[in-house]
């Protein structure tokens, strides 16, 4: 079911956007199916030992779980699945230990003393080669810690290069692999095998983050960047000078970028470091300088890129549009009329307004009623009319059943 809803978003993807709607409950469907192949129980098949320099090695429960969040995130992003690969699997796992040895973040790790050269060349090879994380916790879903930090990428050190989210999001990659371990502080060290190149016949234009379509605003927060990975075969950042326009559509913030300057309104530049593939495009706008405080639900945001030439000069255009879109249900909490009460002479008019709260509940539609139309009547966009002397309710229902009133007399 999983690889059938993965490959449906892959379809969505690569077409023309459906309606939200459809989007976001094709989201959180498959949402729930990675959920549901998460490990509820250790995630350790025999823990690994810091001390003695056992290996240990993960559940195949908590591999699967782990690679379910990977493949949803790439196919998100138009890219395709990878498989669990045992050599990369050992590699991570060797590099998780030698981590949580030293207590120590980095990819070039030192020998901790006593370790076999074996095992700590195949730990170095892996945390070389591979996306690794720190974290002072500890908990059985660590993985997907892991993976969604990988995927947000947080923290300005990793600004510049974006590194562990282009590598999750390599469309050359073709398999991977997790490893965990604990040190003696109570640090866990999360490995995940990412430079991998199989899959060199990958077909692919670009690699956006946050993508097209519905895109879970949990994996957003106001700090983080967006990103965009360019193919060299379609685009030559060479020969192009890309201009940005970012537009929130319902608040209508705009916010512009000129990478070949690297300045806009917010941090901008453009990456020739190749981590996975392509040089990226990252941009962070300044939201707050906006008058926006947070990513939310319902926030549509279009992504227009000019000024790029492909590896024969010819032009290029990059346009697609984003809907935030959480992967859990967001019900009505209430329902606030712009007037609560109101004195109107037959024939007089008053246009009401009703605020859904909160603005990123699923459905913002409300239900207007009269209790009397009689006396008044209301149309589907709030407008009352007085028709006769007497007193009524008009009412805005949301579709859970939350409402407001407004009571009108007509004098």
């Amino acid at each position: 079911m999983l690889r059938k809803l993965i490959c449906a978003l892959l379809a969505l993807a690569l077409s023309v956007v459906p309606a939200l709607a459809m989007e976001r409950d094709a989201l959180r469907a498959a949402w729930r199916e990675a959920a549901e192949m998460r490990a509820e129980d250790s995630p350790y098949a025999e823990r690994p030992d810091v001390e003695s320099f056992a290996l240990g090695s993960l559940t195949d429960e908590a591999q699967s779980g782990a690679l379910a969040l990977v493949n949803l995130l790439r196919a998100l992003a138009g890219l395709e699945p990878v498989a669990l690969d045992p050599l990369y699997a050992l590699r991570a796992q060797a590099a998780a230990l030698t981590l949580a040895a030293n207590d120590e973040l980095t990819h070039a790790p030192a020998r901790p003393v006593g370790m076999d050269d074996d095992l700590y060349e195949t730990g170095f090879a892996g945390a070389s080669m591979g996306n690794i994380a720190k974290f002072n916790w500890m908990r059985n879903d660590i993985l997907i810690d892991g993976v969604t930090y990988f995927a947000r990428d947080d923290g300005d050190i990793n600004l510049g290069r974006l590194g562990h989210r282009r590598w999750l999001l390599n469309p050359y990659m073709a398999a991977t692999g997790f490893g965990l371990a604990n040190a003696a502080s109570g640090n866990s060290y999360v490995a995940m095998y990412a430079v991998d190149m199989e899959n060199a016949d990958a077909a692919w234009d670009c690699v956006a983050w946050p993508a097209g379509g519905a895109f879970p605003v949990e994996l957003m927060r106001a700090g983080l960047p967006w990103s965009i990975s360019l193919n060299p075969e379609i685009y030559d950042t060479l020969r192009s000078a890309p201009a940005l326009t970012l537009t929130e559509e319902v608040s209508g913030a705009r916010f512009h970028f000129d990478f070949a300057s690297g300045t806009g309104d917010g941090f901008c530049l453009l990456s020739t470091d190749r981590c996975g593939a392509g040089d990226c495009l990252i941009f962070r706008p300044d939201l707050a300088a906006a008058g926006i405080e947070e990513y939310v639900q319902n926030q549509i945001w279009t992504v227009e890129l000019d000024g790029l030439r492909g590896p024969d000069g010819a032009p290029r255009a990059l346009n697609y549009r984003c809907e935030m879109a959480s992967v859990y249900p967001q019900d009505v909490a209430n329902v606030e009329l712009s007037a609560l009460e109101a004195a109107l002479a037959p024939g007089e008019t008053l246009q009401l307004a009703a605020a859904v709260i909160p603005a990123y509940a699923d459905d913002l539609s409300v239900a207007w009623s009269s209790s009397d139309a009689a006396v008044a009547t209301v149309d589907e966009r709030g407008l009352v009319t007085a028709i006769a002397p007497g007193a009524c309710e008009i009412a805005a229902t949301s579709v859970n059943g939350r409402s407001d009133i407004c009571k009108i007399t007509v004098e």
